[in-house]
């Protein structure tokens, strides 16, 4: 087939679709009642669900969702999540004909529905996973509601956000969505590709993992979209600095750029919507660096560590064979099982707890098949339980059974407490992080160095979205190609330099060498003030110093 004929179809094509977008215009109304008809057949799909959910056949379902409250929300969620996805469903048609029909600024409102859909799907779920650990926690910690509540405000900014560039993009001027779509291109071909890269390379990794695992193509492709929040925190930087130096060299290049300033408009105001985009990607990754990114990360881990092997779905998130001294109350434990999502089915298994006396001497000692940790009382309960007396004969204990042997006395310990030491603050998120130090306030500022860096680094690492552009958009701004070519090579050495010296300051706020808040925000703070230097210079058409040592002392 010659050219000629692929023109040909794609005249037909397109003459035909211009076409039938035109017939859909001239129906009135056509997405209103599209979306009103469907959110009928919802509401009716949905009545009928919930009569036949209070029929004689399930009236069991519900007896023992009533008894057990983990039930219950387990099939409230169900519920609400089949639903809200037959929701979609029935809105699909009035969406597809009003992206059809709309134009620009008419956009914007379509866009906003479906972005409010997903957030509230996304919190029904999240509300019901995770709202009763966020105001009492289960391992016993200190928890903190109000970091938790300012998650739900971060990811439905992320989603809402959406909606609010458009109609910035749409309400701006002409220069300005030149300049945001020659940005826009290379940026999201640096995100698909860098992405596309890190996903083949771990695939290629683990690939002889999942084969063993028996993974099927869907599990694979759920792994890697709950890696996708990690995978975007990671190459969002380098992403953003890539299309910067291209948009703006290549504008550049063809005196697009010197075109605009001779227009009047200073340096400033021309990259001005660069930074603005960068400002929201930095509020995105704080919103996925929140607590999505580091769970990702911890799922990774889990999914790899179980893919080896067959293993139990009730063994995931536990730790095995813990030990823990209290050194206040001389006691020491033991416990060979011992699960992060406490519940009455997920409970510590097997625990051998020794109380010694001032001299350490044993004094009694217990040892049960189960162990109950009360959020609510703060109080164990311990399951049949073996009691050893030392106090009245060291060498022949006195020994008694318990089939349930509460303590009455507050003991210190918690599950939090006993699992402090194996909690990995890169799997952290902010609210845990946060559980963590309030609980643990007691500890050496050592022992704490790496939470509380981990705790700043959430915040800070984002920032960097915003830095990057800020020093690469007045280097990417040059008037000849020799020019174009040194803007390149010092913003490349700056992103190097910000890379290597954030880790090794935050490694030396986690040696309390510097406080962990200057350890993760240090360098932002350098940077961003030459950031602002090399604009202003840039602004006021002052030569940039070179890199060259043997040009500084001409």
């Amino acid at each position: 087939m010659d050219l000629s004929a692929v023109g040909a179809i794609a005249s037909r094509f397109q003459s035909q679709w211009r076409n039938f977008r035109q017939r859909l215009e001239k129906i009135p109304w056509l997405a209103m009642v599209l979306a009103l008809v469907g959110t009928a057949v919802w509401m009716g799909l949905t009545v009928r669900d919930l009569f036949q959910l209070s029929g004689v056949q399930q009236i069991g379902l519900q007896v023992e969702a009533v008894a057990e409250r983990e039930q219950a929300l387990a099939l409230a969620y169900g519920f609400f999540n089949k639903h809200w996805l037959l929701l979609a469903k029935c809105l699909l048609p009035a969406l597809l004909v009003a992206l059809v029909n709309c134009r620009r600024f008419a956009l914007v409102l379509p866009a906003a529905l479906v972005c409010g859909w997903l957030f509230i799907w996304w919190l029904g779920g999240d509300l019901s996973r995770n709202l009763e650990s966020a105001l009492q926690d289960p391992l016993g910690m200190d928890s903190s509601p109000v970091s938790y509540f300012v998650k739900l405000a971060l990811m439905g900014f992320l989603l809402m956000s959406i909606p609010l560039l458009m109609a910035l993009y749409f309400g701006s001027t002409l220069l300005d969505q030149y300049l945001v779509r020659c940005f826009a291109v290379p940026f999201l071909l640096c995100v698909g590709g860098i992405s596309g890269i890190m996903i083949t390379m771990d695939l290629l990794n683990n690939a002889n993992d999942f084969v063993t695992a028996k993974f099927g193509a869907g599990k694979i492709l759920l792994f890697y979209l709950a890696l996708l929040p990690q995978i975007l925190v990671t190459i969002t930087e380098a992403a953003l600095l890539l299309a910067t130096l291209y948009a703006l060299g290549r504008m550049s290049r063809y005196n697009e750029l010197i075109s605009m300033m001779s227009a009047g408009r200073s340096v400033a105001r021309i990259i001005a919507p660069v930074l603005i985009f960068a400002a929201w990607c930095a509020l995105a990754v704080m919103a996925l660096n929140y607590q999505l990114a580091p769970q990702a990360d911890r799922t990774k881990d889990e999914m790899l560590q179980d893919s080896g092997r067959r293993v139990a779905k009730d063994t995931k998130r536990v730790e095995f064979n813990v030990a823990y001294r209290n050194r206040e109350d001389r006691r020491n434990w033991l416990i060979f099982r011992l699960p992060y999502d406490l519940s009455d089915r997920n409970s510590m298994n097997e625990i051998w707890i020794m109380q010694q006396d001032a001299k350490g001497d044993p004094q009694t000692m217990i040892i049960a098949k189960r162990a109950a940790w009360n959020p609510v009382i703060r109080t164990w309960t311990f399951y049949q339980a073996l009691v050893l007396d030392f106090t009245v004969n060291p060498e022949v204990p006195i020994k008694r059974y318990e089939e349930k042997l509460p303590i009455m006395e507050s003991w210190r310990e918690t599950p939090g407490s006993i699992l402090s030491d194996r909690l990995n603050p890169e799997y952290l998120g902010v609210p845990e992080l946060l559980a963590y130090l309030r609980t643990n306030a007691s500890l050496p500022e050592r022992s704490l160095a790496k939470y509380e860096s981990a705790f700043h680094w959430r915040f800070a690492l984002p920032f960097r979205c915003f830095l990057f552009v800020l020093l690469a958009a007045p280097l990417g701004i040059v008037s000849s190609r020799r020019g174009l070519l040194g803007g390149v090579t010092k913003a490349i050495v700056m992103f190097i330099v910000i890379y290597f010296f954030s880790a090794v300051v935050v490694k030396a706020g986690e040696g309390l060498y510097v406080s962990p808040a200057a350890g993760a925000w240090l360098i932002n703070g350098i940077f961003l003030i030459i950031g602002l230097l090399v604009l202003w210079m840039r602004s006021s058409n002052r030569v940039l110093p070179s890199l060259n040592p043997m040009k500084w002392f001409r």
